[in-house]
């Protein structure tokens, strides 16, 4: 795909091979991009646009017409707030994206990315993908892929550095995971604002620069607040981090009593704070976070049960379908049979 006008190459890179495999032409409109699917690849569209340096805003809702594996990349680290409908989760997770989920969020009557018919419940997420990487995901036939992104890459926040010194400094962490319950507004008000559709009306693009800076703005008052008001934070942050981290390299997640070694606190303070802070004891959220990784790799057909048991550190298959079973009520094959549901 040739250069698009107003898109830096860091940012194209992370949609142009979806346009390609998809079939999609994208046609400038203002400073907007749209694309439809042409041919019998599939059929939908997209638009997105990049009213901010080292900003894009991505819209998706396509739905294969065969199974296909999409190919996906990136040039380098990037930051990521998106919401999720129907099997794009699935497909997101499935592909190794580090996600970080802040729950199910239904639009309201006035959203303006609700549609006629009636509005699905999305998920809210936000990763911080830190290195040049590359993606597959398995896309089914007759499935609908709808997703609404803000893409922001390093140099955004180091502009705001130069402009706003000290006050935008520690955002990427909140992208990464961390306090997820006050981030999830400010997110979801952001990602709400953009249309399944873009109006066309005069101004949007400017429009879209306030939803980013809005979305900027309302993070680093989550991380102000954080930092005046809860001197707990880092502790769980620490916490958490090494906790996913664990699972997301396949090794078994610490206790609470390594936790507390490793962050060298007293078990009681750590099970204390980390209980008052994430809302859950330490190890039901490595449970439920080795559960999560579970489910995206059964999602992957190609990898056997055995091989997935082995990726999440359990120490047989049999202890894997074990846990599985009782936390969801059915083994790991069942609930793949099932669909993943």
């Amino acid at each position: 795909m040739t250069g698009l006008r107003g898109i830096q190459g860091e940012l194209a890179t992370l949609f142009a091979p979806q346009v390609e495999q998809l079939g999609m032409r994208l046609e400038r409109s203002g400073g907007l991009w749209l694309g439809r699917a042409r041919g019998g690849v599939a059929r939908g569209e997209m638009w997105l646009c990049s009213p901010l340096p080292n900003c894009l805003v991505l819209v998706h809702d396509v739905t294969p017409l065969g199974d296909m594996r999409l190919l996906e990349e990136s040039s380098g680290p990037y930051l990521c707030a998106c919401s999720l409908f129907d099997d794009a989760r699935a497909c997101s997770r499935s592909c190794g994206l580090p996600l970080r989920s802040l729950g199910a969020q239904r639009p309201g009557p006035d959203a303006p990315g609700r549609r006629a018919a009636g509005a699905s419940a999305q998920e809210l997420a936000t990763f911080f993908e830190r290195a040049a990487r590359a993606h597959e995901s398995d896309l089914l036939a007759g499935r609908s892929y709808r997703s609404r992104s803000i893409i922001l890459l390093p140099g955004f926040f180091d502009e705001l550095e130069r402009r706003y010194p000290g006050e935008f400094d520690g955002i990427p962490d909140l992208f990464d995971g961390a306090r997820g319950g006050a981030v999830r507004p400010v997110v979801g008000r952001a990602l709400g604002a953009i249309p399944d559709r873009p109006s066309g009306r005069p101004g949007e693009e400017l429009e879209l620069a306030s939803v980013v800076h809005s979305l900027a703005a309302g993070l680093a008052a989550c991380r102000c607040a954080q930092r005046e008001d809860d001197p707990n934070a880092d502790l769980a942050r620490e916490a958490t981090r090494a906790i996913l981290e664990a699972v997301e390299q396949g090794e078994r997640p610490p206790s609470s009593g390594e936790l507390a070694r490793r962050l060298y606190v007293s078990r009681s303070r750590l099970c204390a704070v980390f209980k008052e802070q994430v809302g859950e004891g330490v190890g039901a959220y490595a449970r439920r976070a080795r559960l999560g990784r579970a489910q995206e790799l059964l999602q992957n057909d190609r990898l056997a049960v055995s091989q997935v048991a082995a990726l999440l550190g359990y120490p047989s298959a049999s202890a894997f379908d074990h846990a599985f079973s009782q936390a969801l009520g059915m083994s790991p094959r069942a609930w793949r049979e099932a669909g993943g549901r």
